[in-house]
């Protein structure tokens, strides 16, 4: 008879370390939509870094049978280690519709997630993946839309940084601390 054994990482709590990348390159990313930097070169020089560690927090995740954070690490991670070849040629379609991709699947994610007690977490996944489909909305939008759409894109990046640093800290202060400190909006 096969003997069922289950592996755990204790990696500095993969939860805090995921929110912490996202927010990283997140803040970057709205750097860009608020127009305080004109090309991609700082996105793009972190995405593959960013990426390569949501990549091991995917990982980790898995193996502490975390099939959210697998999910949405796993999704983000393979989206930022291929976002330069994407961006290669920024006037096909092609782009526009894998970051729209990623949009989508973070919303569904974040529907999924209504299922889980922590409701901090839905709010984030549902303004990251607004987040994302306005960066697809933009890139694909030309000229018309550029000013505008790259502004709110900006603003809605600005909000998951947020959202997800304050997430990350408050689920190390939890962890730490055996209680909340920082509400994360928990339903028993």
């Amino acid at each position: 008879m096969a003997e069922e054994s289950n592996v755990h990482v204790k990696v500095a709590m993969v939860e805090p370390l995921a929110c912490f990348l996202i927010a990283f390159i997140a803040i970057v990313i709205a750097m860009f939509g608020l127009d305080q930097y004109d090309t991609l070169a700082a996105i793009l020089g972190m995405a593959p870094w960013v990426g390569a560690g949501l990549a091991f927090c995917a990982i980790i995740a898995y193996l502490n049978e975390n099939l959210l954070l697998t999910g949405v690490c796993g999704v983000l991670a393979v989206f930022l280690l291929a976002f330069g070849g994407i961006t290669s040629d920024p006037s096909t379609m092609a782009g526009a519709t894998a970051v729209g991709f990623v949009g989508v699947v973070l919303l569904i994610i974040g529907v999924v997630s209504l299922a889980q007690p922590v409701k901090m977490l839905p709010i984030l996944l549902f303004v990251a993946g607004l987040a994302v489909l306005l960066t697809a909305f933009w890139w694909d939008g030309g000229d018309l839309w550029t000013n505008d759409f790259r502004m709110i894109m900006g603003v809605f990046w600005l909000l998951t940084a947020l959202l997800a640093f304050y997430i990350g800290t408050a689920v190390m202060f939890l962890v730490v601390k055996g209680k909340q400190v920082l509400p994360l909006l928990i339903k028993a």
